[in-house]
């Protein structure tokens, strides 16, 4: 039964892996069919029908049109990317559907379980995917055939990876986690206490990872190849057969300059065999900007919340891109005196989301009698709620407390008294899960008869409580309308609450005098039941 699972899933841009609760009760990495650690994050739908995920879509990159294959997916969820294949049209979120599918049949195939067995899994996502990322996960993972997924942010995954190996003391600890993965980077603060995990702050780039390593790469060998090969460099760029080579051949050269000073690639153009060096020396000059970005981030990380490298007890390098000598030489000079640990780079992300899971699991029961509570005794809001779960968490065998903070501010669009519209936001970025936070506004005429709330979700960092947001800096995640009183003057409050749960989940709560309404954020992102039943069954009959 899937019961006996507790399933963490680490859906990475390159590489995805599953791990899960093993009989001693240690989180373990599955392997795939193939007997591999981690699957590479790749789609070919080849022209017989046939859906390939994997290494065996990757080795046959060069033989099928590069437009059958889907890589990079991750970058592309909440999104509103669609590519038509054999006339089915796929979406971000059909496509990461498909890689978890095969995660999930591949440990359900070695553990001698039917097909769908699983129904349960945590799924890691960056620290700074908004709500429309994080839905999309959830309907992907849904579409995939499972009926509980839960998010965990990547870094804090890492960090309780970290936690259950080296803390059995129990001891106060603050780590800073870096998480450089194939195509997303963002780096958080975690302070761990024995069994609960507290996310302090966060940051990222969605779209900096170690692609971007792999396409500064590309753009030192071009030219080597062109002098070795008599060809121009326009050639070699309109040469599809060179450039599809170099999209793994670039990713292959960069693991091995993690382990050499310099290495050589080869490929046969026009009969020729063309044989290169690259040295780590060029790569790592070619790729400093990247690196400076991400270091940026660890310092506006710090300074937000006034921290320096001596509150800092370890710095985490988290991701398969950390693993690069560039990383921690460029942490190591950037802040001096820092304890950096290259910490299982490809697997702990899995490991944590598995640990988390169990203790889910354990937990469930205590959720479920908190909510039967009668009205005197039931907690009063999600705060009050959540602080209950802690205090029965820390007493619970395989329970942990994790708080994670909010990863994007949200507020509504306002007029001011020139008709200018904004974004006035409510809550912000890197306030600790749960939250409830209200403002109050006023109508724009007497007599107004509605109003239109309309959610955004934007990058402001919480200055004071009058922060405010461009409407080019915003995105527009939900709306709703709500009838006001009869009578009202543009002295009247409406007031607008804004409530986030421990997952992340908001509701929106509006009052005027005697009318008011709840809005559960709905993104475009959301799917019906129906919606996902549909779906489930377009990928389930491309499987079989």
């Amino acid at each position: 039964m899937s019961e006996e699972y507790n399933i963490g899933i680490d859906l990475g841009t390159t590489y995805s892996c599953l791990a899960y609760i093993d009989d001693s009760g240690n989180p373990v990495v599955e392997k795939n069919y193939e007997q591999e650690d981690t699957t590479p994050s790749v789609i070919l739908f080849n022209d017989v029908g046939e859906r390939i995920v994997g290494s065996p879509a990757k080795d046959m990159f060069l033989m099928y049109n590069n437009d059958r294959f889907i890589l990079d997916i991750k970058r592309k969820m909440g999104s509103d990317y669609s590519v038509n294949i054999d006339g089915t049209v796929h979406t971000p979120t059909t496509l990461s559907s498909i890689i978890l599918t095969k995660l999930l049949r591949d440990f359900e195939y070695a553990h001698g379980l039917d097909n769908n067995s699983i129904k349960k899994a945590v799924i890691t996502v960056p620290a700074y995917f908004g709500q429309e990322e994080r839905e999309a996960t959830v309907n992907a993972g849904k579409i995939a055939g499972l009926d509980e997924v839960n998010i965990l942010n990547e870094p804090t995954a890492a960090a309780i990876c970290f936690g259950f190996g080296n803390n059995a003391e129990g001891d106060s600890k603050k780590v800073l986690v870096y998480d450089l993965g194939g195509g997303t980077f963002d780096v958080t603060i975690l302070q761990i206490d024995g069994k609960t995990f507290t996310a302090i702050a966060t940051d990222g780039e969605r779209l900096l990872g170690g692609k971007d390593w792999d396409d500064a790469l590309k753009r030192i060998l071009i030219p080597k190849i062109a002098e070795m090969s008599g060809l121009t460099e326009e050639e070699i760029e309109a040469d599809r057969d060179i450039m599809d080579k170099l999209i793994f051949d670039s990713e292959d050269l960069k693991k091995r300059l993690s382990t050499s000073e310099s290495t050589r690639g080869a490929m046969s153009i026009g009969g020729r065999r063309v044989v290169y060096t690259v040295t780590r020396e060029e790569f790592e000059e070619a790729t400093k900007p990247l690196l400076e970005e991400t270091i940026n981030k660890v310092s506006e990380v710090l300074d937000s919340k006034n921290l320096t490298v001596a509150d800092i007890d370890a710095f985490l390098l988290v991701g398969g891109s950390s693993k690069m000598p560039q990383v921690k030489n460029a942490i190591v000079e950037k802040f001096p005196g820092a304890t950096v640990k290259i910490y299982d780079p490809e697997q702990s992300i899995a490991k944590g989301a598995a640990v988390y899971s169990r203790s889910i699991n354990v937990l469930h029961d205590a959720g479920t009698k908190l909510e039967q509570l009668p009205d005197n005794e039931a907690p009063a809001d999600a705060a009050e709620k959540s602080q209950m779960l802690d205090e029965i968490a820390k007493e619970t065998k395989d329970a942990i407390v994790v708080h994670n903070v909010l990863s994007k501010s949200f507020g509504v669009k306002v007029q001011d008294e020139s008709g200018n519209e904004y974004v006035s936001n409510i809550i912000f970025r890197n306030e600790t899960l749960p939250i409830v936070n209200s403002k109050t506004y006023r109508p724009r005429v007497d007599g107004q008869i509605s109003i239109d709330v309309e959610i955004y979700e934007d990058n402001a960092r919480k200055v004071n409580d009058e922060m405010r947001t461009d409407l080019s800096e915003a995105n527009l995640i939900g709306s709703f309308s709500m009838k006001l009183p009869e009578d009202v003057t543009t002295s009247t409050p409406i007031k607008i609450r804004f409530t986030v749960n421990d997952e992340g989940l908001i509701t929106a709560y509006v009052e005027c005098l005697n009318e008011h309404t709840d809005y559960q954020l709905k993104t475009k992102i959301t799917m019906s039941d129906e919606e996902i039943a549909k779906y489930r069954s377009i990928v389930e009959a491309s499987n079989s």
